[in-house]
């Protein structure tokens, strides 16, 4: 057989040689099923074995993304039949580290391929990377508190995925034996999640997360039946029991469902940025998941290295979509900015709390355009950052190592200025990314317009999550590249590194922001 051939479990399969931005080739197989559709009746079902072929497989092309609200050009992009992944090596013989990443969008967009996440970058570090879909919104997160729809679908098609990569990786010359997981956002989040789940345990080694814990307050709903009740009432069946809605929901054409999916959101809930339908609790699944609640499970920690970090201006994403008449109605209804996981101990803190974040972030000043900068810091504190050094507090009590970062890099070619159109200082929400991957979307303009020091910086990036994929120690030598050792913390000290135009090394970043969540947490326990 002519190409680049492989036989997987479920059947041969043939890729492609992809000239690389970086110099060089890689060979991308693309668009390989990992679990059979979720149509029909696997609609809302847990994921099941992918189904074989024969013949050779035509791996040159992405898979579909999985159905999603698309603002962009038409109201809605992808299919149902999207669980698919992608593989990019630079050869099939060998057995090297192997990078699994798992995309954002908060649940409820994005995609696996390489419009934003081409792995040209990434495959120069000598890994073989895998990057994979997963079911999004009503589809992968429809939770009746049932075995009928116990929830995380979505959740559970990444494990299977990763199972598909224990099972096949070394074809493509992957080591089964050392998997680092990572993502960005909601891939982030995705990460601890599987860090927290029995049902991953043994799939992966490492793991990286970029700015998003389960711990953070758009995450994880209490469940929720009340919103599919509302759901399937805003399509025409109006019953509480279990088996009729799921029976009902499957008859629904896909894109009805995600227009019905939007109008379960309630006003207040847009404003808080919470999604209808989330990760939660499936303890009615026959295999949970996530038997408790992930504030629960993540006290305990996990036994695995990993990295975890955000960007300075992480609030800066809340800056999409923001409308005239959103700072007005803050302004007047500043609690609204408080969200639960701050006062779930003693909910009549709330006017206190709202009170001590406006004199904190705003001085008490009127909430209008001109304290837009405070409302960035403000929104990523309390969305991102705060539950980051959560899970890195429980982390300090734990043997394996934990290695703190904070993004400051203020690129012209950044993520959010690329993609959000946002002209505001700072290294925003998703902007690490940029030095991780090159998106096509983007090519040409990265082509005229990176400078010397992003492409330095983006070096600098690549060679730390690959050398922490190789070896568990993101800086195991000093070189003209990376002059600085990443330390670890430890139980008294949060060690971190701070990645901008230089690397330097520190202690507890951002304490003060810190003590204030201290302060806010001693006013709802007092």
């Amino acid at each position: 057989m002519g190409g680049h051939v492989v036989n997987v479990k479920q059947g041969w399969l043939r890729g492609k040689t992809v000239k690389s931005a970086a110099d060089g080739t890689y060979i991308a197989f693309k668009g390989i099923p990992f679990a059979a559709p979720p149509v029909g009746n696997l609609r809302f079902a847990d994921p099941q074995p992918p189904i074989p072929w024969t013949g050779v497989r035509d791996a040159s092309e992405e898979g579909s993304k999985c159905i999603q609200i698309n603002s962009k050009t038409s109201p809605f992009a992808g299919d149902e039949d999207c669980l698919y992944l992608n593989v990019a090596t630079t050869s099939l013989v060998g057995s090297r580290p192997v990078m699994v990443f798992i995309h954002g969008g908060a649940f409820i967009l994005g995609d696996a391929g390489d419009m934003l996440y081409g792995p040209d970058y990434l495959v120069t570090g000598e890994i073989v990377l895998v990057s994979i879909q997963y079911r999004l919104g009503v589809f992968g997160f429809l939770n009746l508190d049932h075995e009928a729809v116990p929830g995380n679908m979505g959740l559970k098609d990444q494990v299977a995925a990763l199972k598909w990569v224990k099972e096949n990786i070394a074809k493509f010359g992957g080591d089964p034996n050392n998997v680092t997981i990572f993502g960005e956002s909601a891939g982030s989040v995705s990460v601890h999640c599987q860090l927290l789940s029995p049902l991953s345990k043994g799939l992966f080694h490492k793991a990286i997360m970029q700015s998003g814990v389960a711990l953070n307050p758009w995450v994880s709903t209490s469940v929720s039946v009340e919103k599919a009740h509302r759901l399937a009432a805003n399509l025409g069946k109006e019953t509480t029991d279990p088996n009729e809605i799921v029976e009902y929901l499957r008859t629904i054409p896909a894109i009805q469902l995600i227009e019905a999916e939007q109008q379960v959101q309630t006003p207040e809930e847009r404003i808080r940025f919470l999604f209808p339908f989330r990760p939660s609790v499936d303890s009615k699944s026959q295999q949970p998941f996530m038997p408790e609640r992930p504030q629960e499970l993540a006290k305990n920690g996990f036994d695995v290295p990993v990295i975890i970090g955000y960007t300075t201006h992480e609030g800066s994403f809340f800056l999409l979509g923001l409308t005239t008449l959103d700072l007005p109605f803050l302004d007047k209804n500043f609690e609204v900015a408080v969200t639960d996981d701050l006062v779930e101990e003693n909910p009549s803190k709330l006017s206190e709390v709202a009170k001590e974040i406006r004199k904190f972030y705003f001085n008490d000043k009127r909430i209008t355009e001109e304290v837009i900068d405070e409302y960035i810091q403000c929104y990523g504190d309390i969305y991102f950052v705060n539950g980051v050094h959560k899970v890195v507090e429980y982390q300090q009590k734990k043997r394996s190592p934990t290695y703190l970062y904070r993004f400051s890099y203020d690129s012209p070619t950044s993520m959010s200025k690329l993609v959000y159109g946002t002209s505001r200082k700072g290294a925003g929400h998703g902007d690490d990314l940029m030095c991780l991957f090159h998106p096509t979307v983007f090519a040409k303009r990265l082509e005229t317009e990176r400078t010397s020091v992003a492409k330095t910086v983006s070096d600098r990036m690549v060679r730390m999550w690959t050398d922490f994929a190789k070896t568990g120690n993101p800086t195991p030598q000093i070189s003209d590249l990376i002059n600085v050792k990443w330390e670890p913390v430890t139980s008294t000290a949060k060690n971190y590194i701070d990645i901008g135009a230089e690397i330097s090394a520190g202690v507890n970043p951002n304490e003060e922001v810190q003590h204030f969540f201290r302060h806010i947490s001693e006013i709802v326990r007092s």
